[in-house]
């Protein structure tokens, strides 16, 4: 089976490590328009694509007792590198010798070991910008994310193409998975590239999403409307055809008994392997919600 798993943040990554003994052909496409912290800083300065969440995933498939797990997660503490992140810096010097961020991070990948196929969103650089109801913009996700109401319109700062592999990668997909995370700044950006969109519209792969197990500390707490019905009207498709809310986990898992302490954890990578694997098994209707 064919999967593709589309999100960004650390939800994207915990999907990767629970899926990843379950199929021979696993894709993730992560998006590319953080501007906070280290991967903040490395964009502001070199005018590159946000490299955080990608170093993330890549780390995850590597597996959190991997040596090199501790070694690329590693951040400075002192002088001009202060709060930088090794796996980061890393990825920016693969970029800079190879001139393609999909090619640094497939050699990133490949030397942790990693079998699996890593793409970023796009290889150019872009912003997340909201637009008010009173028309103002704002420009970021961090800015974003600190709003006290939900944006009336909510782009990128400038039309990018998808990364070489993105669209055959959908095309091609047997399953796809999108989410967990924050809606505008993990789910939304890579929905954004025209491109991506489009691919989605046209798979016949199964499109599943995950929804988040508690409200999200970001501008989408200020609103009632389920997160997946607001993205879908910002982009004016429809995006998945099967959602998983968490009150149907434990359906999913043993036929609807209390095996699971809590709910709050959802999403830690034992209780998503349990989910994935109960999810392969299952004759699957479409347009449904389980």
């Amino acid at each position: 089976m064919k999967i593709v798993c589309i999100g960004g943040g650390h939800g994207l990554a915990q999907v990767l490590s629970a899926i990843k003994p379950m199929c021979s052909s696993l894709t993730a496409i992560v998006a590319t328009t953080d501007n906070g912290g280290s991967t903040g800083k490395i964009r502001a300065s070199q005018d590159c694509i946000a490299l955080g969440d990608i170093r993330r995933c890549c780390l995850q498939l590597a597996g959190e007792d991997s040596a090199f797990n501790s070694i690329y997660e590693h951040r400075f503490t002192q002088g001009p590198l202060d709060g930088h992140c090794l796996g980061n810096l890393t990825l920016l010097g693969l970029t800079e010798i190879t001139k393609s961020p999909t090619q640094a991070i497939a050699y990133f990948n490949a030397m942790l070991g990693n079998s699996e196929t890593i793409l970023p969103m796009t290889e150019v650089p872009t912003d997340l910008v909201a637009k008010l109801d009173n028309s103002e913009e704002v420009f970021g996700e961090c800015a974003i994310d600190a709003l006290n109401t939900l944006p009336k319109e909510v782009y990128l700062s400038k039309n990018v193409p998808a990364a070489p592999g993105c669209v055959d990668a959908i095309l091609a997909a047997d399953l796809i998975i999108i989410g967990p995370g924050s809606i505008i700044t993990s789910v939304m950006p890579a929905f954004l590239v025209n491109e991506i969109l489009v691919a989605i519209e046209q798979t016949s792969a199964c499109r599943i999403f995950i929804e988040n197990t508690q409200t999200e500390n970001s501008v989408m707490k200020h609103t009632r409307t389920a997160g997946i019905d607001w993205l879908q009207a910002q982009l004016g498709v429809k995006i998945y055809d099967l959602s998983i809310p968490p009150s149907a986990i434990e359906e999913i898992l043993h036929d609807g008994k209390q095996i699971m302490q809590s709910k709050e954890h959802l999403h830690d990578i034992n209780e998503l392997e349990n989910v994935f694997s109960a999810l392969l098994k299952m004759p699957i209707q479409l347009n449904t919600q389980i």
